[in-house]
């Protein structure tokens, strides 16, 4: 029995090796059959689960306001839940109504306007020119600055306007195209908040089983990731919006070009950390610029004293120090971000910076505590 047990051991340690050469050719003469059943299934399991994960991003984005609102006003969760979701629905149907129409029609305008716009560039520099005597007669210096306004100028001034235009149409688009997930995102977003201590103890538990003693570390590196990101994010969003409020304000008052169009533009700029108010600005004076040279130093000067006030008054407000990046390593992440991220990459850049600060902060304290204790030794 002891040899008849050893010799199919043997016959087994050669047997598993042809059975999977049999199967890895299986595999290679119905490649093609194999991809498209996995492909479909996969299509239909992201059918089924995408409005949980529609569900879930809804929920994680209105968490933190309802959270604020249990907090600040001793509602209740169902109160809370209520106020969020309608103020939430009043915004979309207003941006669908007004905000979109707008975008659509200003951004008609500047395309029709910026034959115009170029030869009122064009003519203020040859006036400029001619009250500072310089010769611009130059074939070469001619081409030079209509380089300049052409590849630099007018791309820089449209270039975020018409992504910010496509950005929004096409959000809307998709929430037109994606009704019925998204209504059933919506459904189980208002379940997630109703019941989300009831659903985190049933995950914490499922992870406790699956990481056993490494739990409690990645639990607090999700803690630490949820308040960076989700706190940072939603705080951003609401200096930025009264950022873009104020600016659309301002500009109409002093009689600026698409004010509520360059609002939203700032507002929206806004949200990436260091360059998006640049980045407003200098499309805000650009735009006003085809029109009007002493409007744009107008709109320049106030654009800057926006920007101050806001960065004085309401991002520390709202914002604060939840982050604690300092401004070279956001320059760096930012610029690290949009090179290899995109837009996502940038919005979360700084946040994600700070996580990474916040592990190697504590790294380099540890340290020092070990070397405390070997001289000490």
């Amino acid at each position: 029995m002891k040899i008849f047990k050893e010799e199919f051991i043997k016959s087994i340690r050669y047997i598993i090796p042809l059975c999977l050469l049999f199967m890895g050719i299986i595999l290679l003469k119905n490649y093609d059959q194999i991809i498209g059943f996995f492909s479909s299934n996969l299509a239909i399991l992201s059918g089924l689960i995408s409005p949980f994960f529609i569900g879930f991003i809804i929920a994680y984005m209105l968490n933190q306001p309802m959270k604020k609102l249990e907090v600040r006003f001793n509602l209740k969760r169902g109160v809370s839940v209520l106020i969020v979701y309608g103020v939430t629905l009043i915004v979309l149907v207003f941006s669908w109504l007004f905000i979109v129409p707008i975008i659509k029609s200003n951004m008609n305008e500047i395309a029709y306007f910026l034959p115009k716009g170029f030869d009122q560039i064009q003519n203020l520099i040859n006036n400029t020119s001619s009250q500072f005597k310089l010769d611009i007669n130059n074939p070469n210096i001619k081409t030079q600055i209509n380089d300049f306004i052409t590849n630099i100028l007018i791309p820089l001034s449209t270039f975020t306007a018409s992504t910010l235009s496509d950005f929004i149409i096409n959000l809307m688009s998709t929430i037109v195209s994606y009704t019925i997930n998204i209504c059933l995102g919506l459904v189980i977003s208002v379940y997630l908040l109703l019941s989300k201590e009831k659903y985190m103890e049933v995950v914490s538990l499922f992870f406790k089983k699956i990481l056993k003693h490494h739990y409690f570390k990645v639990k607090e590196f999700v803690n630490i990731l949820d308040n960076n990101i989700g706190v940072y994010i939603m705080a951003k969003a609401i200096d930025s919006t009264i950022y873009g409020l104020i600016c659309s304000i301002v500009l109409a008052i002093i009689g600026s070009k698409y004010a509520i169009f360059i609002g939203i533009i700032a507002g929206a700029t806004n949200m990436i950390p260091f360059f998006g108010p640049i980045i407003g600005t200098v499309i805000a004076v650009v735009i006003n610029l085809f029109f009007s040279f002493d409007k744009a130093i107008l709109v320049l000067i106030v654009m800057i004293v926006i920007q101050q006030l806001e960065s004085a008054i309401l991002e520390p407000h709202f914002v604060g120090k939840q982050v604690g990046v300092p401004p070279i390593l956001t320059m760096f992440a930012v610029t690290f971000a949009g090179k290899y991220t995109g837009f996502l990459g940038i919005l979360l850049a700084v946040p994600v910076t700070g996580v990474l600060l916040v592990y190697f902060k504590r790294y380099i304290y540890e340290k020092k505590e070990d070397d405390i204790v070997n001289n000490a030794g």
